[in-house]
């Protein structure tokens, strides 16, 4: 079984490419996309029999594997097949770096970073199978009826379904887990990992109850806002780099630091939606001040309400009462007082905040090593991104 497993790892770490160009998003995202594509498809393909069909029911279960698949981008809705995968995989791509990181961090080798990458693939696999069940639950309890332009999985088959097959996805996610075993990852470590995305999946509802549960409260403050991002959007980023950086034998320090870098960077990336959001829909190919129109709570429209004066706050408090799309009018009056009590500037200074912080856990962590260096240029050039808004 081990002469296996190393023959493989051999293999795929020769056909690994390695980039010098560490300076778009664009590479970064592309460095392990085909080896996480076929992690998916693979894991994926594996849970089919996983359960015993049937042959009186076993058409009936393939509909309902093809459903997911569906929602992953990889079939239309009349379930025929599509040859490309639109996803970014941004979370697993977090988990495979963070393992080439913590490698280098402990002096391995180009083989040896690479290798730790392909161990790393199911508990990438796992953290986006997490991030869709998320996705699939948020489309129905907040309504969405298209997500990437196409409808949602309970407008095609009802929510009833929907639900169903969320739960379905999430248990595929800890089919994908368990399957580090059979990369050498060794028991203990992945149980302990099991803990990590079990805690991140119960921060994950936490913060989606608190988002539903602030609609339509005018008492929200900035500190309960932050706090619920962290949950919802910066824990499963968390989840990513500690997840990668352990199965890279990270020492203690180095999981926590890199669980500290994943951290930052999801609530940066957040606090970066909330500007462009509003002051830069438009080049998003958005309608100008689209979340204002749409109503969506942010920070700088918290900040704005917590800071204006009780007339303007009036205003806001109309704005996101109102069932119909706000006037041009309203929403001019409204941009008008985020602009009077400085909310863009207040979202964009939190945004340079944990921009700082994950800097300097991602330096930290990879403490100057030199064989750490390429994986800590890439996740920089992401965190370089997210920190343009702010510049």
């Amino acid at each position: 079984m081990d002469s296996q497993r190393h023959e493989a790892e051999e293999k795929v770490v020769a056909n690994l490419q390695s980039s010098d160009a560490v300076g778009t998003v664009e590479t970064v995202l592309a460095r392990h996309r085909a080896l996480l594509t076929a992690g998916l498809r693979e894991t994926l393909a594996a849970a089919r029999p996983a359960t015993l069909p049937a042959p009186a029911t076993a058409a009936l279960l393939e509909t309902f594997h093809r459903q997911i698949e569906y929602h992953l981008g990889w079939r239309q809705a009349d379930l025929s097949a599509v040859t490309t995968y639109p996803g970014k995989l941004l979370r697993p791509t977090l988990v495979l770096l963070a393992a080439e990181l913590a490698a280098g961090r402990a002096g391995a080798g180009p083989e040896q970073r690479q290798a730790a990458a392909w161990r790393a693939v199911p508990a990438g696999v796992c953290v986006e199978l997490i991030h869709n069940f998320s996705l699939i639950h948020d489309d129905i309890e907040d309504g969405d009826e298209e997500r990437r332009y196409r409808p949602t999985l309970w407008k095609l088959w009802g929510v009833p379904q929907a639900i169903n097959l969320g739960d379905g996805l999430f248990s595929m996610a800890r089919f994908g887990l368990w399957q580090l075993a059979e990369r050498g990852v060794p028991a203990t470590a992945i149980v302990r990992l099991a803990a990590v995305v079990d805690r991140t999946c119960l921060e994950l509802c936490e913060g989606q109850y608190l988002d539903m549960t602030f609609e339509g409260r005018a008492d929200v403050t900035a500190a309960m806002y932050l706090d619920m991002i962290g949950r919802k959007t910066a824990a499963l980023m968390a989840s990513s780099t500690e997840l990668g950086a352990r199965i890279g034998d990270a020492d203690e320090r180095t999981g926590a630091l890199m669980a500290e870098f994943g951290r930052a960077l999801g609530m940066a990336f957040q606090l970066r939606d909330d500007v462009l959001g509003i002051w830069a829909a438009s080049e998003l190919g958005k309608s100008a001040a689209g979340d204002l129109r749409r109503r969506k709570m942010s920070l700088p429209i918290i900040h704005a309400r917590e800071n204006a004066a009780a007339r303007d706050r009036r205003t806001l408090t109309r704005l996101f009462a109102q069932p119909q799309e706000p006037s041009d009018a309203l929403l001019a009056e409204a941009l008008t007082i985020l602009e009077q009590t400085g909310a863009r500037e207040r979202a964009t200074e939190a945004l340079r905040e944990q921009v700082a912080l994950a800097r300097r856990a991602l330096d930290q962590a990879a403490a100057d090593a030199a064989a750490a260096a390429e994986a800590h240029a890439l996740l920089a050039a992401l965190l370089s991104f997210v920190a343009e808004v702010a510049a």
